[in-house]
């Protein structure tokens, strides 16, 4: 192993202890002990610490500026920014669990739900495509105003078993977010892990068959271009990118309306939901994922500092046109 693989093998180990040491020991207490704003301040105060590590400080800085094209001031910004959101992410999520913060009060705000609201009142069971944006913004899709009836929400399932310092802090990290979706808003929710074969696809088949049922699907997540059901396309700061087909395969097999959704939250703590146009009907599945993808891929140039996934280095957000652009090299 090179002198080079060494420092990054150091460096991602020491930055998983230090989130974890984080986490435990000052975010959580500061969470149940401090008022919000106080905890928000240690959190963002804390993640300043990953920013000195070669990974992930220097290796996000880098990518910020080259997919951002920011100078050195705001590249520096945006990589604290998105460095410090799962910590930010976790002291609201903490709160929400210890009880120290209500979600009822939390103010939502919905845009374009026009076409949405109708298949609410008519009690359809529809599948909601959206992205790995904001943790705490995500939990506002589980509102019962927002999906009615019983939510069924897709995803990768947390580490059964600790084997490294990674899987103890996505546990940390994404069971934190899983206990707080499926408590606090006391309404019928249900898991579908991947990987758990026939038993989550017959689940999602037999939820949507029925009325009034919602599937939540992060139809951005990473999948293996070589598996069955899967395309590449550009993604954000990606050149090339490979996503599953699964989502617009269950529209199309259980005849059940498909729509994106993107979610972010304000400087002022309201959480914004943006609907896309209901797809009714799934003619061709790839032109359909593009639908799906495209607005995701425009709200990540738009508010970086709020998806949680990487981002990318080898093409640019143009600011002016508000589109992701390939490198003239």
């Amino acid at each position: 192993m090179r002198p080079r693989q060494i420092l990054v093998r150091i460096s991602t180990e020491l930055s998983e202890l230090l989130r974890i040491l984080c986490m435990q020991l000052v975010l959580a207490p500061a969470a149940y002990c401090l008022p919000r704003s106080w905890a928000l301040k240690i959190a963002k105060a804390v993640s300043l610490s990953l920013i000195v590590l070669p990974v992930p400080g220097m290796t996000s800085y880098r990518g910020m500026r080259r997919a951002f094209g920011q100078n050195r001031y705001h590249s520096f910004l945006l990589t604290w920014g998105w460095l410090a959101r799962p910590f930010l992410d976790f002291v609201i999520l903490k709160r929400v669990l210890y009880g120290r913060e209500d979600v009822a009060h939390w103010r939502i705000v919905e845009r374009n739900a026009e076409t949405v609201a109708r298949l609410r009142e008519a009690g359809r069971s529809f599948i909601v495509a959206t992205g790995h944006f904001q943790r705490v913004a995500f939990q506002a899709t589980a509102c019962p105003c927002v999906s009615p009836g019983a939510l069924v929400q897709v995803g990768h399932p947390p580490p059964q078993k600790i084997q490294s310092l990674f899987d103890l802090r996505i546990l940390l990290q994404y069971g934190t977010m899983l206990k707080a979706v499926s408590s606090v808003w006391h309404r019928p929710f249900e898991f579908a892990f991947t990987g758990h074969g026939r038993s989550a696809a017959t689940l999602l088949f037999d939820r949507l068959r029925k009325p009034g049922h919602v599937v939540n699907i992060h139809v951005d997540a990473p999948w293996p271009n070589s598996s069955t059901g899967s395309f590449c396309r550009p993604f954000a700061g990606f050149r090339s990118r490979s996503f599953s087909t699964g989502a617009v395969q269950l529209a199309q097999l259980t005849r059940c309306p498909i729509v994106s959704c993107i979610y972010w939250q304000e400087d002022d703590g309201t959480i914004v939901l943006k609907w896309g146009s209901v797809i009714e009907n799934v003619d061709d599945e790839i032109d359909t994922m593009n639908r799906l993808i495209d607005p995701l891929e425009d709200a990540v140039g738009e508010r970086p500092t709020q998806y949680v996934l990487d981002i990318g280095r080898e093409r640019r957000w143009n600011h002016a046109l508000m589109v992701w652009e390939d490198y003239s090299e």
